[in-house]
């Protein structure tokens, strides 16, 4: 219904309009290339010296603080026995675990708080950066002027590329 109801509207307005629309071509007399002025940059790679820190241990005998030494296996097992002293049934087991953890943790924190020391030292590396700098200007063309004549009066069109000849549209109302 819809199809049909489109096609009637176009029929009318074909019969009912009044304008005549027809095409010809204009022969050109000549093109002019259009030019832009494009900046050309060049890369230039700068480089330079950046400072940083690192942490340096002075005791060669350094150990690792995960390591499990006699001092947290003797933290661990006070930590659960002071646990065992608190609570009852399921509350006392949880103590002994609880206690047990913190001991082992507090021994191993002495140890290794105690037996490192460090210092920083600086050093350097370099660096590079690719900066951009204007290295001067191009002409570029980016389209044709084409001009024509078309009853008597010149005319021009502006097209990527140069044209023979240029199609005119006419439409006449009455």
């Amino acid at each position: 219904m819809k199809r049909i109801v489109v096609f009637l509207f176009l029929i009318c307005n074909i019969v009912f309009a009044n304008s005549l629309s027809s095409s010809e071509f204009a022969k050109v007399t000549h093109s002019e290339p259009i030019y832009k002025e494009v900046r050309i940059s060049k890369p230039i790679q700068e480089c330079y010296d950046q400072r940083y820190k690192v942490k340096v241990y002075d005791d060669n005998s350094y150990s690792d603080n995960n390591s499990i030494g006699l001092d947290t296996i003797v933290g661990v097992t006070a930590g659960a026995i002071l646990g065992n002293q608190i609570g009852k049934g399921n509350g006392n087991t949880a103590a002994k675990i609880v206690g047990g953890l913190l001991g082992g943790k507090i021994a191993n924190e002495i140890r290794s708080n105690g037996s490192n020391s460090y210092h920083y030292e600086t050093k350097y590396r370099t660096k590079c950066e690719t900066k951009y700098k204007e290295a001067g200007t191009k002409r570029v063309i980016t389209g044709y002027k084409n001009y024509f004549r078309y009853e008597g009066i010149e005319y021009s069109k502006v097209t990527k590329n140069p044209k023979k000849r240029i199609r005119i549209y006419k439409t006449i109302d009455f």
